[in-house]
């Protein structure tokens, strides 16, 4: 059995992104891997995530602030806050910020597991390395993920 799992607000485990930040709210190791909770914040015209496909896990999107554009296979659609989407494994998507304001989202993964890919990203960056899009793809790769 899993212990109850909390995470106050400023207790998040903060990591750096290209561009903004992420915040896990929950990981994998809280939860038993049953799902990771992870809170991204990004800056107007910053790409989120090129498309790609998850075949490990399934990612789901609450947008809390401003308005996250996400890159589907039939087309193009702009969440305000509110608005969710889920995306199962095996679903092509991609998302970004296309808005003139700073955007922040939810990501719910399940199960968990690729809150690590994040906390790689961040150790990367710490590390001074460049992550051009065959860094992150080869990144993504190591979590069952596929760049298009």
């Amino acid at each position: 059995m899993t212990d109850i799992a909390l995470t106050t607000p400023d207790g998040a485990e903060r990591l750096r992104a290209p561009a903004g930040e992420y915040a896990v709210r929950l990981s994998g190791e809280q939860t038993g891997g049953s799902l990771a909770v992870v809170e991204y914040t990004f800056p107007p015209g910053a790409v989120g995530a090129s498309p790609h496909i998850h075949h490990g896990h399934e990612e789901h999107f609450q947008v809390l602030e401003g308005e996250v554009t996400f890159d589907l296979a039939d087309g193009s659609v702009a969440v305000g806050a509110g608005g969710a989407v889920s995306v199962p494994k095996g679903a092509p998507h991609g998302f970004r910020n296309a808005s003139d304001g700073w955007a922040r989202c939810l990501f719910l993964l399940t199960p968990s597991g690729y809150e690590n890919y994040f906390r790689e990203i961040h150790r990367a960056l710490e590390r001074g390395e460049e992550l051009d899009a065959d860094r992150l793809a080869a990144l993504r790769a190591a979590y069952d993920t596929i760049t298009l």
